[in-house]
């Protein structure tokens, strides 16, 4: 399965800094203005109005909100309620339902809930700030359900809707919590329809999977009740949802080892007479919990089941692989672009040499041998797109070239690059390359010149990336290193040629040339068993740069033996081929699903100027410094900085 996916990767990767954040401290904040403001909270009270206003204002944070009304009938009497939703509008038409009820046992007007369910209700809250501004790829619904507590109709109702708009289709799973206090233990089952059909539990094992990741302590029904069969749970609004036939979480914190073995008694501490604070005014408080439980309970309980959920909901939505998929497109994007720099740097080397060669002069049937070493770096501010943040490369060379006869000079180049890029988050791209060409230089010493090159390469390539995401001002949800290796090779042709004027030791004039290269990076998978690991398909690039420029050049000389030859150019510059891919496919580890990622428009018109100076010390040796900029491109001006020294023999 291809999934296309049309995002920015520089806006997808984007997140905020990383600040402090107690998780668990949002939930708390809901649930202590449902429990004190709003206890009591059943229908047709004002505390259930204020309670469902309070639900939309916590969960309406970057969300499309709705009210559902719901209303049936009893004994010829109408009743009515509400259910608050929230949706995360994700890439993909499937959707999860994540649901909690917020109402309390009807009839029970000083009632606070805290344990069913504003506990429940509030982790809700929680999890969908946690996940507020995260582009999802599958959508998420947050349900805040009334009338749980009169026989799930909030639930009952919503499902008959998704039945009625035929959306039922589309719905990948149905995450319920509730009761999460009180209970000696926290348990994950899934729904009675997962007995008949083990792949409809792969919520709870997910669930416990993330729990043993997180240690967390948090297990399943052991089915010491025939009636519950193990792994299962049951009674509250996940009932409503299991006739579909999907995955259904139950999430509640209870102790399935007492009592009828159903769930139904949640502790032994003796300071809970019965084993169960359910619907009891003077038990399911703030102050009586306390004291039963301990300070911490509620807190450190609203702590881990926004954790766990967090967590699932990333990875049942695939937002972590999704994310994943876009750093990876982002960094193959700045893999390609190192080579391309790689290229320019041996390209300009050649430049250097025809250079010299312009500036002197030589007799026919000699042969010049060159060593060389030089050092490049590229600031970070020359990047403007990520992951890119600043890049150094070291470069060995050897040139040996031949006066063939009077107008014509031909030679051969070896190099040894050695490449570090500084990604994002300590991500990087290390490469060591190894170029070999041959080059001609048409009538030096004339007017009108001509130069060709002609160079392969092959490069052996170390990435690191990093998968980050973090929701605004909340929790860091993603925070994944990995590791890969890959090899790439190209080959390269160009021809370049001017017309100089003369005005005494200087020459100027304009330069046009044609530069094709095809670049070839082979399929790789980042190392380790991370969720977020992927494949990354073979890239094939070809870029077709023709070029208009001027250039200015001279030579000063200090002695006989040595000079200064002082060098400026400017050029405009239009890609005729691909330049840099904007299309990229990965193929996650996880699911095997093979993701087409969008990065952005080629820039096919900008600019490249340098200059420099280089220094004949002597007959046999050369220093050399240049600047050089790319200027008028939407990925940055990527100025560096070239310093090198050669030995001529």
């Amino acid at each position: 399965m291809l999934k296309q996916v049309a995002v920015a990767v520089g806006l997808a990767c984007a997140s905020l800094p990383a600040l402090a954040y107690e998780n668990g401290s949002y939930a708390r904040e809901t649930l202590n203005t449902l429990i004190n403001d709003y206890p009591g909270r059943y229908r047709g009270t004002e505390n259930f109005v204020g309670a469902a206003n309070w639900m939309e204002q916590r969960m309406g944070l970057g969300y499309t909100t709705e009210r559902q009304d719901v209303s049936w009938t009893v004994g010829g009497t109408q009743r009515s309620s509400q259910n608050v939703l929230a949706y995360n509008t994700g890439l993909s038409s499937d959707y999860i339902i994540t649901g909690a009820h917020f109402d309390t046992y009807f009839g029970r007007p000083t009632l606070q809930g805290v344990d069913d369910n504003g506990s429940g209700a509030s982790v809700l809250t929680e999890v969908a700030r946690n996940l507020s501004g995260i582009q999802t790829e599958k959508t998420l619904v947050f349900a805040a359900f009334g009338a749980e507590e009169e026989g799930l109709r909030g639930s009952r109702a919503m499902v008959q809707e998704l039945i009625t708009q035929n959306r039922v289709e589309n719905l990948k799973g149905m995450i319920n919590i509730d009761s999460m206090v009180t209970g000696d233990k926290l348990y994950a089952h899934s729904g009675v329809n997962s007995v008949a059909d083990p792949e409809l539990a792969k919520l709870r094992e997910q669930m416990l999977r993330i729990g043993k990741e997180l240690n967390i302590d948090i297990t399943t029904n052991p089915g010491g009740d025939p009636a519950y069969p193990a792994g299962t749970g049951c009674c509250s609004d996940g009932d409503s949802f299991d006739p579909l036939n999907i995955p259904v979480l139950y999430l509640e914190a209870t102790n399935w080892d007492l009592g009828d073995l159903d769930g139904y008694t949640q502790t032994d501490n003796p300071a809970i007479p019965g084993g169960a604070t359910w619907h009891n005014p003077t038990r399911d408080n703030e102050a009586f919990l306390n004291s039963a439980l301990g300070q911490e309970r509620i807190d450190e309980r609203l702590r881990d089941v926004s954790r766990l959920l967090t967590r699932l909901l990333l990875e049942a939505s695939s937002t972590d692989l999704l994310h994943s998929a876009y750093s990876a497109a982002a960094m193959q994007n700045a893999l390609q672009d190192s080579l391309k720099r790689q290229r320019e740097s041996v390209k300009d080397l050649t430049d250097k040499r025809w250079l010299v060669l312009q500036n002197g002069t030589r007799s026919v049937d000699t042969l010049d041998h060159v060593v060389g070493v030089e050092g490049t770096a590229y600031p970070s501010s020359g990047f403007d797109k990520g992951p890119q943040q600043r890049s150094r490369q070291a470069m060995l060379y050897g040139l040996v070239d031949y006066q063939l006869v009077e107008e014509l000079t031909v030679g051969g180049a070896l190099s040894l690059l050695r490449n570090k890029d500084k990604l994002d988050r300590n991500g990087h791209l290390d490469s060591d390359t190894w170029q070999v060409g041959l080059y001609g230089l048409y009538n030096q010493a004339g007017t009108g010149w001509l130069g060709s090159e002609v160079t392969a390469g092959r490069s052996s390539i170390d990435t690191r990336r990093s998968v980050f995401l973090q929701a605004n001002n909340g929790p860091v949800l993603l925070d994944n290193q990995l590791n890969a290796n890959t090899n790439a090779q190209f080959f390269a042709a160009r021809l370049s040629g001017g017309y100089d004027f003369s005005y005494n030791d200087v020459r100027t004039g304009p330069t046009a040339g044609l530069d094709y290269a095809h670049y070839r990076v082979n399929g790789f998978d980042d190392k380790g068993d991370l969720r977020t690991g992927v494949r990354y398909e073979k890239q094939n690039l070809n870029s077709v740069e023709a070029s208009l420029g001027w250039r200015l050049y001279g030579k000063v000389d200090l002695s006989n033996t040595m000079s200064l030859q002082p060098y400026a150019t400017v050029s405009w510059v239009r890609e005729m081929g691909d330049g840099l891919n904007a299309n990229f496919t990965v193929k996650d580890h996880a699911d095997g699903v093979s993701r087409r990622i969008h990065v952005g428009k080629t820039d096919k018109n900008f600019g490249r100027s340098n200059v420099g100076v280089q220094w004949l010390a002597s007959e046999n040796i050369n220093l050399y410094t240049e600047v050089s900029s790319r200027f008028a491109h939407k990925d940055g001006e990527q100025t560096h900085y070239n310093l090198g020294a050669q030995w001529q023999f």
